[in-house]
């Protein structure tokens, strides 16, 4: 069960390029393109309905945030740090989070099309009806991640095992993984036959 994040008594604000240091704000129905940062806190606060596309922000906190109906898409966030974190049906579309650290994450309903995920440092994550597909999840520590009725199609998963993770509801067709990385999966018997192949055997 991940954590609430911590966002009450919050005040609207206008997004301001130079400001490194938010606190207790909601930011509505902004467009921010372009923006280029380092060393950005982000504490106790909510994006909505807010648009951040071809921006990087990079070596960042995110504390106690929600982004809700937000587009994200091919934005860099590399090797920041996001604890008690919520992204609600927002477009991620591209977006590099490499190299970052997840802490009580939880994603719902978002467009992760051609994600990176890779090196991440990952503690507490959970996917739930999360489009995956042509992702990268490559070395990625994935034991207390969970998946519930998320697209994995073209999904690269490699060095990121998924032993005692359940897939079950989850469309593993054309996932891009190794027989080491889906190994003690738990999956159920339609999903076997979009595994099989991975076992290097003729079905007669």
């Amino acid at each position: 069960m991940m954590n609430k994040p911590n966002v009450s008594n919050l005040e609207k604000e206008t997004f301001d390029y130079h400001n490194d240091y938010y606190q207790y704000t909601h930011f509505q129905n902004e467009m921010i393109m372009n923006l280029n940062q380092h060393n950005i806190e982000y504490k106790n606060c909510i994006f909505e309905n807010t648009s951040i596309i071809e921006s990087s922000i990079e070596n960042s906190f995110f504390v106690d945030v929600i982004f809700k109906n937000c587009d994200l898409s091919n934005s860099v966030f590399r090797s920041c740090l996001f604890r008690r974190v919520h992204f609600m049906n927002c477009k991620l579309m591209g977006s590099d989070f490499s190299d970052s650290l997840f802490d009580d994450v939880f994603l719902q309903d978002c467009l992760c099309s051609f994600i990176n995920l890779s090196y991440m440092k990952n503690k507490a994550v959970s996917f739930q009806g999360c489009d995956l597909r042509n992702g990268s999840i490559i070395e990625v520590n994935q034991k207390k991640t969970t998946y519930k009725e998320c697209c994995f199609y073209q999904c690269e998963v490699l060095h990121s095992s998924f032993y005692n993770i359940d897939l079950s509801t989850c469309d593993l067709q054309q996932i891009i993984t190794t027989p080491h990385d889906i190994k003690g999966a738990i999956i159920n018997e339609y999903q076997s036959s979009s595994l099989i192949h991975l076992l290097d055997i003729k079905v007669k």
